[in-house]
């Protein structure tokens, strides 16, 4: 198991910056598709009630992590 930060840039101009536990086999598409909701027409989806603007995960040295 690997912690990252997921990075969530919100349509509110927020940054919310969560740390999340990935799994071997698991990629932080993955995880990010567990935290988030579809909105009804299917074109976006929010974070607590928010729309997601971009994400993005990071290592703790700042590497990318796909």
């Amino acid at each position: 198991m690997r912690v990252v930060v997921m990075v969530l840039y919100l349509m509110s101009d927020d940054v919310v910056k969560l740390p999340i536990t990935l799994t071997a086999d698991q990629s932080c598409n993955d995880k990010f598709i567990e935290l988030v909701q579809p909105t009804e027409v299917g074109t976006s989806v929010l974070y607590k009630g928010v729309e997601v603007w971009a994400v993005s995960c990071h290592k703790g040295t700042g590497e990318w992590v796909k």
